[in-house]
């Protein structure tokens, strides 16, 4: 009984289309237990995370580009580009990279001021120090700092560090990234990032296989994100940031 109400709800909120002729499938070809489903119109069978979730046909999403897409043909070359552009999204990474930054560059000021101490020479007295300045060190557990405990602070914050700049880049991101596909006889690439800060990866278009979405699901420590694959020699998988309209374009 709760597996046919479950069933019953999927069937009324979800709506796949097949990865190879873009016909809606129906929900009596989709086995969810098994997690697969079958092309009444192809006589091909699909993984669930192969269909393409979509209320639309291919037709009518090319029919409009997007706000923030564009393409553009240039002889034997085509250039597709998206915008990573996500106000909400910028704004809840914001919000974190600035609290979680904010409580880090406390413990990174301690950390500094003990290298320039150990290192250098006295800190100054004025310089703001959660536990004080004392004989030209930073304060820490009722003791002026050494090197050795400077440099294990240094250590322990490695990993706050890179989730800090983590979050400031993934808001970056979300305000200035964009995605640029490039198909061309001689240099074929999928490319995301910000500016000139932007990674490469290249591939063949005469061994391409496939192009679908893939949707892994939330395994409890990660969310659930969609994104688009280029099936080939490789797989290549890019646009988990795009906004859902304009990776579906």
């Amino acid at each position: 009984m709760v597996f046919k109400k479950i069933t019953e709800a999927f069937s009324s909120t979800q709506s796949y289309r097949c990865p190879e002729c873009d016909e809606p499938i129906a929900f009596d070809s989709i086995n969810i237990k098994e997690g697969f489903a079958s092309c009444e119109n192809c006589r091909k069978i699909f993984r669930l995370s192969e269909l393409s979730l979509s209320h639309r046909s291919r037709e009518d999403v090319l029919a409009i580009t997007p706000r923030g897409c564009s393409q553009v043909d240039w002889g034997q070359s085509l250039t597709l580009t998206a915008s990573c552009r996500s106000f909400p999204t910028f704004i809840g990474l914001a919000f974190a990279s600035l609290f979680w930054n904010g409580i880090v560059s406390v413990f990174l000021s301690l950390a500094l001021a003990g290298l320039w101490a150990n290192l250098v020479g006295p800190v100054p007295d004025w310089f703001p120090m959660p536990g004080g300045i004392r004989q030209g060190r930073p304060v820490m557990n009722d003791a002026p700092m050494n090197l050795g405990t400077t440099l294990f602070l240094c250590l322990f914050l490695i990993p706050f560090v890179t989730i800090g700049l983590g979050l400031l880049f993934g808001a970056l991101y979300s305000l200035l990234g964009r995605v640029k596909v490039v198909i061309d006889q001689f240099d074929s690439y999928v490319s995301s990032g910000i500016g000139l800060l932007a990674w490469k990866t290249r591939f063949d278009p005469l061994r391409i296989d496939s192009v679908r979405f893939h949707h892994s699901a939330g395994d409890g420590e990660s969310a659930a994100k969609s994104t688009i694959q280029i099936i080939g020699d490789r797989t290549i998988e890019f646009g988990s940031m795009l906004p859902e309209h304009r990776r579906q374009w």
